[in-house]
């Protein structure tokens, strides 16, 4: 196995992310002491993760300002998502909500800045606070008021009704926390818009007064202090208020620089799209660990069917299409999220503060945030939790123990369908952000070349052109009619959808191309255009029936779909021991059973089985 050969591979799946700042971060979560602890349940489990939050905060290095390092930030995510998807969720509230809503807001304003301090300390961990229990879209109908009292130069924070309750991590309410509240501002009965509020909600004797918080409302896959809050007029200081220009003048009347409510709301939400960075490298890193730990089982993986005794899992084409598909699809996502990423990182730099554009706010505020940053969320979702999926059930019972790690990576990918936004409304509004824009000029005829990357592009550039052009048509037909919003777009929202997940195919493919280009190491370039190319091909054979309609290929070369998959998947078997150390895990803590290099799977299970019990007495 050639070192040069996984070396550039490491660095294609790296991205903007230096080597040994991954290697750095891999050694700082290898202790023990960040596994999954799957010996803990319910309120124990919850307290746990804050405890290793805490305690990886102590040991980050000395500078704690991780959005002045994305790279370092990025690292982490990828690495905390494959170690421990809890405690992921923990990290990306306290740093990608809560630190980075303080630090966006806190110009002008001492409390803030004391309390981003308290967090980046660990002294306190935070809980942002946006949905809301009562009705679906909440985000852009909050319901929970933050009213200004002039008596005291002060707000009171209420919640209305059960309707307007927070849904957040409030299960367990004997932490130090600090609460960042979206809530609507009212001055004088005037609707303001929607701030941000930040607040200490609980110490470690319980929540403040004011403030409940019910019991956690567990999700198992990804277990976390999911739960409750409601405010009861509880008094806040006025330097709770994250006002971002927006004040009051001295008689009183509230003034906003931004003077349009959906602009104000679109600007309170700054920090999701740092959600959406660090959740889609947590995902893409999930989706490729999967994969190359179930190859790894399918290459030592014997089987005993009497056709042919003692052969490899890995030989039978079944294995060898789902497993290297899942590569594939793990590859894929990563270039996409390293782009997205780059971008964001590059904003950070710059201290970019993006033009607030309202056009894409209809059924959610998330792509009017930040597009591409919200889509990609959206397809390294859905990418983990089908991959994820498709890998354990591979591997057998292997694949249903919890200590292999499947489930919870799963789980990852199915809590992020709606954890920094729908999923199905970030694509609906990406449509109608689309359909505002120009039509492109259609992609110029080419011929159908299962070999060549410039024409599978070319193909899926065309589906998503066409797509694009026949909601147009539709939409303007409608319009026409003079039918209502509803009227006119509830029946277009399954060719929405297409129309979203069409042009984030060509990104993906874009991404990949764009990455493959830049191997310098021709060996390594090859395998990883051979897993663009499987790609791209498992999607045109699943959306084949459009393809066929569209006449962009007939009946022969659909069938010619079939053989060109198998033999890229054939190529790949005879690589897949440099993929796999390419695309694995990089703990450097006791392993997994399956990946247990020192001994086989059945003694690694007994070993790790044994010390499970020894840390349950």
């Amino acid at each position: 196995m050639s070192n040069a050969l996984i070396q550039s591979l490491n660095q294609a799946i790296g991205g903007p992310l230096p080597e040994a700042v991954r290697r750095n971060v891999a050694e700082l979560l290898a202790d023990d002491i960040f596994r999954q602890r799957l010996d803990l349940a319910g309120r124990a489990l919850h307290r746990n993760t804050y405890a290793q939050l805490r305690t990886l905060i102590q040991r980050l290095p000395s500078s704690p300002k991780l959005f002045d390092s994305p790279q370092y930030l990025l690292a982490l995510s990828e690495q905390i998502g494959i170690r421990n998807p809890s405690l992921f969720i923990a990290f990306a509230i306290h740093y990608g909500l809560c630190i980075s809503t303080l630090a966006a807001f806190e110009s002008g304003n001492k409390m803030a800045g004391k309390l981003r301090r308290a967090m980046e300390s660990g002294k306190t961990v935070g809980a942002y606070m946006i949905t809301e229990l009562g009705r679906s879209n909440s985000q852009i109908t909050t319901r929970t008021e933050a009213v200004y009292d002039p008596a005291t130069h002060a707000f009171v924070l209420h919640s209305p009704d059960n309707g307007a309750v927070k849904f957040s991590n409030v299960g367990v309410s004997d932490q130090s926390k600090l609460g960042i509240v979206c809530a609507r501002l009212r001055v004088a009965g005037q609707d303001c818009g929607v701030f941000a509020f930040a607040m200490p909600i609980s110490t470690r004797r319980g929540p403040k007064p004011g403030v409940r918080m019910s019991e956690a409302a567990e999700i198992p896959l990804v277990p976390f202090d999911y739960g409750l809050c409601a405010f009861d007029h509880m008094r806040l200081p006025f330097d709770a208020w994250l006002n971002d220009g927006a004040g009051l003048d001295k008689n009183g009347v509230f003034h906003d620089p931004l003077g349009d409510p959906d602009k104000r709301l679109i600007r309170t939400l700054v920090a999701p799209k740092h959600v959406w960075a660090m959740g889609s490298r947590a995902l893409a890193a999930v989706t490729c660990t999967s994969a190359a730990l179930a190859l790894k089982h399918a290459t030592q993986r014997f089987t005993m069917a009497r056709m042919a005794p003692q052969t490899r899992l890995l030989d039978y084409s079944t294995q060898q299409r789902a497993l290297f598909v899942a590569l594939a699809t793990g590859y894929a996502m990563t270039c996409f999220s390293n782009d997205a990423c780059a971008d964001w990182a590059e904003h950070l730099k710059q201290k970019h503060v993006a033009a607030t554009d309202i056009s894409a706010l209809n059924f959610a505020p998330w792509s009017a945030a930040h597009r591409r940053l919200a889509l990609t969320k959206v397809l390294t979702a859905w990418a983990a939790e089908e991959t994820c999926a498709e890998c354990r059930l591979r591997c057998g019972v292997a694949g249903d123990l919890s200590l292999n790690g499947f489930l919870h990576w799963q789980g990852l990918g199915h809590v992020f369908n709606d954890a920094g936004g729908n999923n199905w409304l970030i694509l609906f509004d990406t449509a109608r952000s689309l359909l505002a824009e120009p039509l492109p000029d259609a992609p110029a005829p080419c011929m159908f070349d299962t070999s060549s990357l410039p024409s599978l592009l070319g193909l899926v550039k065309t589906r998503a052109y066409r797509l694009r052009q026949a909601l147009a048509v539709k939409f303007q037909s409608s319009e026409a009619q003079g039918c209502s919003a509803m009227e006119l777009w509830n029946p277009l929202l399954p060719l929405a959808r297409e129309v979203a997940l069409a042009h984030g195919l060509v990104l993906i493919v874009e991404s990949a191309i764009k990455t493959n280009e830049a191997v310098a190491d021709p060996q390594a370039r090859q395998l990883l255009e051979v897993l663009t190319q499987l790609y791209v091909l498992e999607h045109i054979q699943r959306q084949a029936a459009w393809y066929l309609s569209e006449a962009l290929f007939d009946a022969h070369r659909y069938h010619a779909l079939e053989t060109a998959i198998t033999v890229l998947c054939e190529r790949l078997t005879g690589s897949v021991e440099p993929l796999i150390s390419a695309f694995g895990s990089r703990e450097t803590a006791v392993p997994r059973p399956l990946e247990d290099p020192t001994q086989c799977y059945p003694d690694a299970l007994m070993s790790a089985l044994t010390r499970q019990d020894h840390r349950s007495r």
